[in-house]
């Protein structure tokens, strides 16, 4: 009987022990994630100051501001503006000209 009594007490001082250290992990990790949502908070609250900080650095005003004055750059006149076609339009124009040559070839 004392021999069945002190392998329950030495299994009842195991299992306490095991429950303590489970615990104690349990709270440390606990701990890791509310710093890591605290860490989150803190790197989305930057990210939409980052944000906020680009669209104003590259506000149409600011960069129009400082091409005129740092650059010395000035918007030309309208006949000195000449507009390229992007290559696409000029494909297509290319093809359609190419079927229109083509209709008036063909009987």
């Amino acid at each position: 009987m004392t021999r069945l009594n002190l392998i329950l007490f030495f299994s009842l001082i195991l299992s306490a022990l095991g429950l303590v250290n489970s615990q104690h992990k349990a709270r440390n990790l606990y701990i890791e994630l509310e710093r890591a949502g605290q860490e989150s908070k803190e790197i989305e609250q930057e990210y939409g100051q980052l944000q906020l900080e680009q669209s104003t650095w590259a506000m149409h005003s600011r960069i129009e501001q400082i091409a005129s004055t740092q650059l010395q750059m000035q918007v030309p006149d309208a006949r000195h503006v000449q507009v390229v076609p992007s290559q696409e339009l000029q494909t297509n124009s290319t093809l359609e000209v190419k079927q229109k040559s083509l209709a008036k070839v063909a009987p």
